[in-house]
């Protein structure tokens, strides 16, 4: 296990498409935290604190497109039956992709936190105590994002296409949950991972941090089942 391990992390380092995910991250919250800092009197409660904090939560959405390409850029690729030919078991191979893709997530959330503070703390006075808790939330969304993304990827035929998916489902999805029942979209999973980055243990618009944590590891599992139920299936 650990040499697939050591195989799928040297793809992703060899891979061009990771590094400008993480090149799209670091503009982003840099864009998001300027902004917010060049803004006079951006933070005046704890609840700026946090929305200034969930800045970070930028990462999320580059999380769940690195995931997608883990597993699915091989089938885009066409090296999936390379790897497939050293490990025959798929089920470790789904795996090694699901950890290799939360390490990832987890490194884009680390970094895109480390940059809103060095910003926003000196240049918009957050206070870290009222944002710890969004932080904390970012960082347990991430790796599950992540593994997300790859039970995504293992049910779309190629990178592009999941990542599109996603896309609409953000923009576009979500708003049609909401507009068909207010009550059921607290559940949709943009809006659980949503309550988890939150920083708040209840609310109104969406659910609290337990909850969300709750909702957001049942749709990663639900995910990842369909995704390896596909894969298992597929003839590549």
């Amino acid at each position: 296990m650990s040499a697939l391990l050591r195989s799928e992390l040297l793809k992703v380092r060899t891979v061009r498409t990771h590094l400008w995910l993480l090149l799209a991250t670091v503009a982003l919250v840099l864009i998001a935290s300027i902004s917010g800092s060049a803004s006079s009197g951006t933070i005046g409660s704890a609840a700026d604190d946090r929305a200034v904090a969930q800045i970070a939560a930028i990462a999320l959405v580059f999380a769940l497109m690195a995931g997608i390409i883990v597993m699915a850029g091989e089938v885009t690729h066409g090296t999936v039956t390379q790897t497939l030919l050293a490990t025959p078991v798929r089920e470790r191979v789904v795996l090694a992709k699901a950890g290799v893709a939360a390490l990832m997530a987890i490194g884009l959330a680390l970094l895109a936190e480390l940059l809103v503070l060095a910003i926003t703390v000196p240049g918009a006075s957050l206070h870290f105590h009222n944002a710890r808790l969004v932080f904390l939330g970012i960082l347990l969304a991430a790796p599950l994002v992540g593994v997300l993304g790859v039970g995504l990827g293992g049910v779309v035929k190629s990178q592009g296409s999941g990542i599109a998916v996603s896309l609409v489902w953000l923009l576009i999805g979500e708003h049609i949950v909401l507009l068909i029942d207010e009550s059921l979209s607290k559940y949709s999973p943009a809006r659980a991972f949503a309550a988890l980055a939150s920083g708040q243990r209840s609310g109104h618009d969406l659910l609290g941090m337990g909850a969300g944590a709750a909702t957001s590891v049942a749709w990663t599992v639900l995910f990842v089942a369909f995704g390896l139920l596909v894969f298992l299936g597929r003839d590549v």
